[in-house]
Formats: C-alpha cells, structure tokens, sequence
C-alpha cells in the first residue's frame, strides 16, 4: 500500500468527471521525448466536493491537514461519511478533491484507449467529423425594472 505524499513528477490534466458515478479521472500522457513512455491515471472515487484545475505541470497529491479539513468542512457543510480531502499541490488553493478514495496506476496501452482505471465506462470523446450544434441566439431584452 502506497501512501500520501505522492508525488507523480510529470504532466497531468482533467481527463473526464463522471457525475453519475461521482468519480474523477486525472491523466498523465505519455511523451516519450520526455522520457513518458506509460500513460498515468489518477480516479478519484466518490466525489462530494471538487476544486481543480485542468492541467498541472507536475501533479503532487497529499491529505490535507487539520487546518485545511476544517477550512473545507466549513465550506462544504454536506456530511463527508467516510470521505477524505484530498489536496492537489502545495496549497489549497492548487486544487481539492472531497472523495471516498483514491487510485493511480501506470499503462503502457495506447493513448487511444478510454481508460485503464474505468474500463465500464466509455468516456465522451471529440469527433471531428460530426456537426457541431450551432450557437443559440442571443436575445438581448432590457431587464424590468420595479418601481
């Protein structure tokens, strides 16, 4: 069992945010010009709470400490049951997550491949060559004003 401090020492961002499954996946892309020949995943499961940032140049993951759960307990006043805070870089302010657990794990598969840590889920991708929806009409109508 690894425990936090965990530092991860290469780039990583926001890869997709389940809602129905309240879970967030973090990725680390391979680069083999810098040497980054796995593909790292970082799933946080259970989310209640977040604050992210959607890309880190080199990602440090540790628990918060008792001033900062407070600081976080008094902001999400929700009940945490058997949830953590993890924090996301030196400070607070580099980004939380408010979640039951946390996994990691490094793959050597293709970048191609939706994920390695929620292989049940298909993950949302971009497709280039479906049409865009178009941008809705703006509507600008004076605000009424009571008197």
């Amino acid at each position: 069992m690894t425990h936090l401090p965990m530092d991860f020492g290469r780039p990583v961002e926001l890869f997709a945010y389940i809602i129905g499954h309240s879970q967030l996946l973090l990725r680390g892309r391979q680069d083999d010009e810098q040497g980054l020949s796995t593909t790292l995943e970082v799933l946080f499961k259970d989310v209640s709470a977040l604050s992210v940032r959607a890309y880190y140049p080199s990602l440090t993951l540790r628990d918060a400490s008792g001033e900062e759960e407070a600081e976080l307990r008094e902001a999400v006043p929700d009940p945490w049951c058997d949830a953590r805070a993890f924090v996301l870089g030196e400070r607070l302010l580099g980004g939380f997550v408010v979640a039951g657990a946390v996994y990691w794990g490094e793959s050597s598969a293709p970048e191609t491949y939706s994920s390695f840590l929620v292989p049940e889920y298909e993950l949302p991708r971009l497709d280039m060559d479906q049409p865009r929806p178009t941008e809705p009409r703006t509507i600008f109508k004076p605000y009424p004003r009571h008197r």
